[in-house]
């Protein structure tokens, strides 16, 4: 019952965070960091 209760309170928090974000920032703000994920590091362009 533990476990249980334990699961539903980390799943509880865990959905919060996300909707916290995703109200702070709105959901065009998750493609800009999605498309920043893809831009190379600057390492990888010195090299080439």
């Amino acid at each position: 019952m533990d476990r249980i209760f334990l699961a539903v309170m980390v799943s509880a928090v865990l959905l919060l965070i996300v909707a916290s974000d995703l109200l702070v920032n709105g959901p065009s703000r998750q493609e800009e960091t999605a498309q920043m994920a893809n831009i190379q590091p600057v390492a990888a362009r010195l090299i080439r």
